[in-house]
């Protein structure tokens, strides 16, 4: 039998985005990377990630000295700084990373990035767009980020048949082949829940999983989902 060989991704960038991604790949198994100059950001995700690595990811003997032209796919997360963003987007295509998808900050943001050899980009208002065109149609389920390995992350309201059960009961890995990675409870987020974790009928589940598996969720959420990620 073949040996099933996974990629392995860099998340450059720890802002809400980078954080949420790196936990939902490091659920589904993956191998990942991450690079931040800020250390509490880079301290609080390492128990996420395979490797957390505080520098300037500006710095192309930064990148060259992680080994990334060794990954698979690189995200870059940093479209606060255009500049930076650009920067680190084509030093990744330059050091040979097969894909490189980054996050744009607008449409021109966008343009210049794909100019520059991105192989996806990620605008937030035409994300919005999706998301909410999505809403429309499928009410109890918003996608909020899809990646071209058949993994993506989606938001739903905690099913009726879930309510008032801990993740340990629901086994949720084994009987819908899915991983919640985060939780939110009105004001409060529940990274990566426990076992323990009971969960509410108002709840928001950000779920990790397969397109298919992901798909089949939404038709047992139980009410609208406006909620999303910035």
């Amino acid at each position: 039998m073949a040996k099933i060989i996974k990629k392995q991704y860099a998340v450059i960038g720890l802002g809400r985005f980078g954080c949420a991604l790196t936990r939902g790949l490091y659920a589904e198994g993956a191998e990942v990377l991450v690079v931040d100059s800020d250390p509490d950001k880079v301290n609080e995700i390492e128990p996420y990630c395979a490797q957390a690595i505080c520098a300037d990811a500006t710095d192309e003997a930064v990148l060259e000295k992680i080994g990334i032209r060794n990954l698979d796919v690189a995200i870059v997360c940093i479209a606060g700084d255009i500049e930076a963003s650009i920067f680190v987007t084509l030093t990744c295509k330059q050091l040979g990373v097969p894909q490189v998808i980054a996050k744009a900050q607008n449409e021109r943001h966008r343009h210049v990035l794909k100019k520059i050899g991105a192989d996806i980009v990620i605008v937030p208002e035409e994300e919005m767009g999706a998301k909410l065109a999505a809403n429309l149609v499928k009410p109890n389920m918003i996608e909020i980020m899809s990646l071209s390995d058949n993994f993506r992350m989606v938001e739903i309201r905690t099913p009726l048949k879930w309510q008032h059960k801990t993740l340990l009961q629901l086994n949720l890995r084994n009987t819908e082949k899915v991983t919640i990675i985060l939780v939110k409870r009105g004001d409060e987020i529940i990274v990566t829940p426990q076992a323990t974790c009971e969960l509410l009928p108002d709840d928001i589940l950000v779920i990790a999983g397969t397109y298919t598996d992901t798909k089949r969720l939404s038709a047992k959420a139980t009410e609208t989902v406006l909620d999303t990620l910035e």
